[in-house]
């Protein structure tokens, strides 16, 4: 297994770096679309730290022999998960895939592919995951599920408001509405519930200027903008 090994007083604890695949329904076509593979081929080469460090899920086999190819070790098939999960994997199969690792782990830090790494995690962001035991999300101002899932922390003290979410009523079951329905109502302005510089989100090239000293990860609109990032 791939671990990030820490010391927090006398304890050692393990903190799990996640990425995971599944098929969705598209257009009547269950697949992984060519689009995401790509960009998984193109985010490996880009961060080549991930495939060793990373543990490694997937929704069903046809994800995990697609992984295998790329040379990943999958670490679990979630072939067994509810059918209701089955059956949306688009919307639930993250949200899911991040339940089970955080029951599992006890905490967790998921990683979207679309993701350029600037610094890897060092003591003081596993510090910020850990502080006032709430989750982290990607800020963006005025985003239409108020958080961004491309990289969030999860301990387990939210175990219960995660197994609440998924039986909310949102306008459609994606992962991050999901979240904000058992968030507080003013997380906007709950800095503990997010990232700040740590995980910046970047859609355009000139939003490059976004990325600090402070920065470890970069979620982006194109995995391009990787040398505009690191010149920045």
């Amino acid at each position: 297994m791939a671990y990030i090994l820490l010391v927090r007083g006398s304890e050692m604890a393990t903190i799990p770096l996640i990425a995971g695949l599944y098929c969705g329904n598209y257009d009547g076509v269950t697949c992984v679309p060519n689009d995401i593979l790509n960009e998984i081929k193109a985010s490996l080469k880009i961060n080549s730290w991930y495939k060793n460090r990373f543990l490694f899920l997937a929704g069903d086999a046809a994800s995990a022999c697609h992984m295998e190819a790329f040379g990943l070790r999958v670490h679990r098939v979630f072939d067994d998960a509810p059918l209701s999960i089955r059956r949306d994997a688009v919307h639930k199969m993250k949200h899911w895939m991040c339940y089970w690792a955080m029951r599992r782990f006890g905490e967790v830090l998921w990683v979207d592919w679309d993701t350029i790494c600037l610094r890897q995690p060092d003591q003081q962001f596993w510090d910020w995951c850990r502080a006032y035991e709430t989750p982290k999300f990607v800020y963006i101002p005025n985003y239409w599920a108020t958080v961004n899932c491309s990289v969030y922390y999860v301990p387990v003290s939210w175990a219960e408001a995660m197994e609440r979410s998924f039986s909310v009523e949102v306008t459609e079951p994606n992962d991050e509405l999901l979240w904000a329905a058992v968030l507080p109502p003013d997380v906007r302005e709950r800095p503990e519930y997010w990232w700040g510089r740590r995980a910046v989100n970047i859609w355009t090239p000139d939003e490059c200027k976004d990325v600090d000293e402070q920065t470890y990860f970069a979620h982006v609109r194109s995995l391009s903008f990787a040398s505009l990032i690191r010149k920045a």
